[in-house]
C-alpha cells in the first residue's frame, strides 16, 4: 500500500510504465562519488556546474539532473572528527 502526504490521487504519469529502484551497498562506500557519476551517465543526465559551499558534496541537493547524491557530514565523537557519508 502506498502512503502519500497528498490527499490527491497520484498523477497517471507516476503510475505508467515500470518502476525502478537503485540499490547501493553503502557498507562498501569510500566516498569516491563514482555512483553519482555512473547514475548521470546511465540516465544520460546533463552535467550541472558545481560550486564550493563548504562541504565535500558535489551538489547541495537533488535536482532534475541530479538523481543521486551522497550527503557528507562531519561529526565529533569522543574528541575525534568522523565523516558520515549517506
Amino acid at each position: 500500500k502506498r502512503i502519500s502526504a497528498s490527499p490527491d490521487p497520484a498523477p497517471s504519469i507516476r503510475t505508467a510504465g515500470p518502476e525502478f529502484a537503485k540499490l547501493i551497498d553503502i557498507s562498501r562506500c569510500i566516498g569516491c562519488k563514482g555512483c553519482e557519476v555512473a547514475c548521470k551517465e546511465w540516465n544520460e543526465l546533463k552535467i550541472e556546474p558545481t560550486r564550493n559551499f563548504g562541504s565535500f558534496q558535489s551538489h547541495q541537493d537533488l535536482s532534475a539532473d541530479t538523481w543521486l547524491l551522497m550527503r557528507f557530514t562531519e561529526i565529533e565523537v569522543d574528541g575525534d572528527l568522523q565523516w558520515l557519508i549517506k
